[in-house]
């Protein structure tokens, strides 16, 4: 049977250890159903817009140079 990667079947569970409760197999499998939603509910959540601290940081490193009378005209050296 193929399954979306978000269900769960928990007959496809098998436990190792002997004598587990019917109670603790519902526990169980409730717990990674709800991993499972909680993962797949963050994959579908809309990613943050934050700016990182290097981004942040980020600026021009000089001011733009413009040509012209009085302004910087070059170097003649």
């Amino acid at each position: 049977m193929t399954t979306k990667p978000s269900e769960f079947d928990p007959s496809e569970l098998v436990f190792v250890t002997t004598r587990v409760s019917d109670t603790e197999v519902s526990a169980v499998s409730a717990l990674i159903r709800g991993l499972l939603r909680e993962e797949s509910d963050e994959r579908r959540a809309a990613p943050e817009h934050h700016q990182s601290a290097w981004q942040q940081n980020q600026r021009s490193i000089r001011r733009p140079v413009h040509p012209g009378a009085g302004r910087w005209r070059g170097f003649s050296g």
